[in-house]
């Protein structure tokens, strides 16, 4: 049950007019970080529209777009005879980046509903980079493809998959398979993803990014880019994953066991020969688990 009293609101920063993000994303952005934050607790009830109106400055039809906004991202519910409702995420989503299980699989098991809604799907120039790992030529394109996941109404990942077009034609236009990249390429083109490669690193989220995570720009958001290689070694996808501040990772690696050679006895009179292990240059790939994709 809401409790009867109604949230006192700290408001950081008044709505700039003259910005690039429009006013009601402001206000969206800034309720959002207080209901996240804990400031705006559980079950508290929002000023009514019009004391929003006034607090930010902006008009009541501005306030509304922002309420639905947060709506939409499972923040608020609208009680009828008691006002707007602060809802905020009772526990992250926990990811487990070394299981095979696909990333819906794991946010079903947790109760809650995957979803996966196609950003961006077409063909494009590749950047150096991204030529570079895909081992392209000069005048190769790639197929990029960007999903945006969710979990239940909140979005939790931005995947932005980079891929050869030579080798997989038609994948601009291809309907991904339950919104799995690695379900179609397997199905279609017949190549299952063998070993990965990533990075992480912390990085601030852009206005494009904030939108689409429903946080707000300039927030922390934890990139891991990768590429993904083939059974014959051959790298077949360059992939950049943003995710939210709602998710927990849990994630495990191995390093294969060193054997171990029985020294021959020394011949009488003679000193032991020392062998000397190899260190490998290159740490070995995981196993890669990108049906999860």
């Amino acid at each position: 049950m809401a409790r009867s009293h109604t949230a006192k609101l700290t408001i950081s920063n008044f709505v700039n007019h003259e910005s690039p993000v429009p006013a009601f994303m402001q206000v969206e952005q800034d309720l959002r970080r207080q209901i996240l934050s804990g400031t705006i607790q559980s079950d508290v009830r929002l000023p009514r529209e019009t004391e929003l109106a006034t607090l930010y400055g902006v008009s009541r039809m501005t306030v509304r777009r922002s309420l639905e906004g947060l709506e939409t991202g499972g923040l608020i519910r609208r009680v009828h005879g008691v006002g707007t409702i602060a809802t905020p995420p009772e526990v992250p989503v926990a990811v487990d980046l070394s299981s095979m299980i696909s990333i819906a699989e794991q946010i079903r098991r947790q109760g809650h509903e995957p979803r996966t809604v196609i950003d961006v799907q077409t063909i494009a120039t590749p950047t150096p980079l991204i030529r570079s790992a895909l081992l392209l030529g000069d005048n190769d394109t790639a197929t990029v493809v960007r999903r945006v996941r969710y979990s239940d109404a909140r979005p939790i990942l931005i995947n932005t998959s980079w891929l050869p077009t030579k080798r997989f034609p038609g994948l601009d236009r291809a309907e991904l398979l339950d919104g799995s990249l690695w379900k179609t390429l397997t199905t279609n083109f017949k190549v299952t993803p063998a070993a990965t490669e990533e990075h992480f690193e912390l990085v601030q989220a852009s206005a494009d990014e904030a939108r689409l995570l429903h946080v707000e720009e300039g927030d922390t958001l934890i990139r891991v880019s990768g590429t993904t290689f083939d059974g014959d070694d051959h790298p077949v996808e360059r992939c950049f994953s943003l995710w939210a501040g709602n998710v927990r990772f849990h994630f495990s690696s191995r390093k294969p066991r060193k054997t171990r050679v029985a020294a021959k006895p020394a011949s009488p009179g003679k000193k032991p020969a020392r062998k000397v292990a190899a260190a490998s240059a290159r740490a070995p790939r995981s196993s890669a688990g990108k049906s999860k994709r």
